[in-house]
């Protein structure tokens, strides 16, 4: 059962009231609590200041205490509270299904068991050897030095998790580290109140190798072909790195 998160306390933030209470009402909404962003909509039709008027003062207020140029990010969006309302409700709708699969917000953030499978037999590659506090400089050319090297010897974890033998197969795997990280990045909001940036480096290993895997495996007939291609075609990720994949969804044998 998820908790229910307290109420922020009020603060005096610029001074004027109206303004305070409106940064006041969008924390609230920040609490992605159902009952509480039901809450704050009430509120804001209470508030005799406007969403962009409040903008505006918060605004001033941030250039005088010297935030220069950036106040503008710390207020975008701030005129439209609808925008926060939606975000909030998204998450409240992410945050239900990872405790439905879960149970709580922690176990979804442990390894699973393709993980597990991935982790028992390579993870030393993925261990920092730095001491606590210990930083290395590192060139882009070392990284993709070591990054090779460590692919190399994992050989996309083909010896630890099944092998696709299909293109379907290689979505389908490919979906599954997608829901994966859709189900941590909102686990992740609701533990810290943060974005979870990136996967696990193995994860992106195995997804390098699966990617190799959609320009190397034929299809097994032209429906299959044609999913797999309007997949493709949504997947920013492959858009800088797309062609072998889509010479061989159309069947080409090489380059001109």
């Amino acid at each position: 059962m998820a908790t229910v998160k307290p109420l922020p306390p009020q603060r005096v933030i610029t001074g004027h009231k109206q303004t305070d209470a409106y940064l006041w009402v969008l924390e609230v909404i920040g609490t992605n609590e159902l009952a509480h962003v039901a809450a704050a909509e009430d509120a804001l039709k209470r508030l005799t200041i406007t969403p962009k008027q409040a903008q505006e003062r918060y605004t001033q207020h941030l250039v005088s205490a010297g935030a220069g140029w950036t106040a503008a990010f710390s207020t975008m969006f701030m005129d439209n509270p609808q925008h926060f309302i939606n975000r909030a409700k998204e998450q409240s709708s992410e945050a239900a299904k990872v405790r439905a699969v879960f149970g709580s917000y922690e176990a979804a953030m442990k390894p699973t068991q393709a993980e597990a499978m991935m982790l028992d037999k390579y993870g030393h590659l993925y261990v920092c050897d730095l001491a606590e506090g210990e930083t290395r400089s590192m060139d882009w050319e070392e990284h993709e030095q070591e990054e090779a090297e460590r692919q190399r010897k994992t050989e996309g974890f083909r010896d630890a998790l099944p092998e696709p033998h299909t293109l379907s197969d290689v979505v389908r795997e490919w979906q599954y580290w997608d829901w994966l990280y859709d189900m941590r990045k909102a686990a992740y909001k609701e533990l810290y109140n943060d974005s979870l940036i990136d996967s696990e480096p193995y994860i992106y290993d195995r997804e390098d190798y699966l990617s190799g895997r959609l320009s190397q495996i034929r299809p097994l007939h032209q429906r299959e072909a044609v999913d797999v291609l309007k997949w493709i075609l949504v997947q920013e990720r492959f858009d800088d790195d797309n062609e072998a994949i889509l010479f061989n969804l159309i069947g080409a044998t090489g380059f001109e």
